[in-house]
């Protein structure tokens, strides 16, 4: 037996408390004051803190749901696509890349 484990105390061998799982994207946290608010709160808001005043990034998405109305707008463009004309090189294939950027984000479930 070494020194060091005479000095420290015996660990407790006994198991760990189950933990309980919280829902993923249910809180939101303040990068200015670290206020704890609701993300379903902090959205009604537009993304500023009530407590503070701080304005949270808003995606560009976002930012347009909330400037224009819903009904009367659509969007021009959508059948361009991009594609690889220079046959750009590196450690994933250009057309990959694309197919990735173009896949909606995955929402957090609750």
């Amino acid at each position: 037996m070494s020194w060091l484990q005479k000095l420290l105390p015996p660990r407790s061998t006994a198991p760990e408390p189950a933990r309980r799982k919280r829902p993923e994207g249910l809180w939101s946290k303040c990068p200015s004051c670290a206020a704890v608010l609701y993300a379903s709160d902090l959205e009604k808001n537009a993304n500023v803190c009530p407590k503070c005043g701080y304005h949270n990034r808003i995606s560009a998405r976002g930012r347009l749901d909330l400037l224009l109305d819903p009904e009367g707008r659509f969007e021009i463009g959508v059948e361009i696509a991009s594609v690889d004309s220079l046959k750009f090189k590196d450690d994933k294939r250009y057309p990959e890349r694309l197919e990735e950027a173009e896949r909606p984000p995955a929402k957090p479930k609750r």
